[in-house]
């Protein structure tokens, strides 16, 4: 597919049209609609690819189809900047204007609609207080790691397991957008692994989510072996790829 950019005016009918897949595309719809950052928006007439750049420049984010695209250089920041939850073709694309300063390819997640009842149901959030102690175990959290998970235990569902009242095993979300959950800053300590706690909590946090009628996703770095096994292990399906990356001026 290959198709001219526009400049999105009216997003109404964007949002209608990603809607139609909004597992996929809830990440984009969060971060551009709703997490009060503006962007300026750019789309084909057909709305097959989107790309969305922070006002600022910094941050960028794609959806849809971009197979056989290309990127318009003059709308592209002329600085280094990050991508986030865009699929790995528009990654390929940048990559011939700008020199890659990281990239974390990813597997979209789907969890299945609820567990049923058991013992991770008696599994309460995460405290406020506890957030200090768990945000540096989320080693791709940035310097305002605590930050996002201090107000995402604040406005989202969590889920966090504790041995003598500390925490040993936990799971969060990034964001909860039209019935869609994206699980996140899942951690249990290493001397407590392989006794089914991650297991506990995820399903506990997918219970939540099912119990308002959302579902749960999950973004796993594809080398990340032990958080696939968890996730297949609970049932989860792939249902897409999407990439971070990290990008840089070519010198």
């Amino acid at each position: 597919m290959a198709g001219n950019l526009v400049p999105v005016k009216d997003p109404s009918d964007l949002i209608a049209a990603m809607e139609a897949d909004r597992i996929v595309n809830s990440g984009f719809l969060w971060r551009v609609f709703h997490d009060n950052e503006k962007f300026r928006i750019y789309a084909t007439e057909d709305l097959g690819a989107v790309m969305a750049i922070l006002e600022s420049g910094d941050q960028m984010i794609f959806a849809g189809d971009w197979t056989g695209m290309e990127i318009p250089e003059k709308l592209l920041p002329k600085k280094g900047f990050f991508v986030s939850v865009s699929p790995p073709a528009a990654i390929e694309l940048l990559k011939e204007h700008y020199d890659l300063a990281g990239e974390w390819p990813c597997w979209l997640f789907l969890a299945p609609d609820g567990y049923g009842k058991g013992p991770w149901d008696e599994i309460g959030p995460i405290r406020p207080d506890e957030v200090s102690y768990i945000a540096p175990f989320w080693e791709l959290g940035d310097d305002d790691r605590e930050e996002h998970i201090r107000e995402s235990v604040a406005k989202f569902d969590s889920a966090c397991l504790r041995l003598d009242g500390k925490p040993i095993s936990w799971c969060g979300l990034h964001f909860y957008f039209d019935g869609i959950g994206n699980l996140g800053f899942a951690h249990t300590l290493a001397e407590h692994r392989r006794k089914g706690y991650a297991q506990l909590v995820t399903k506990a946090l997918v219970n939540m989510l099912h119990r308002k009628g959302g579902r749960a996703t999950a973004d796993v770095i594809k080398t990340n072996t032990a958080s696939m096994l968890t996730c297949k292990s609970n049932g989860f399906e792939v249902v897409g790829e999407q990439t971070w990356a990290d990008f840089k001026l070519r010198e």
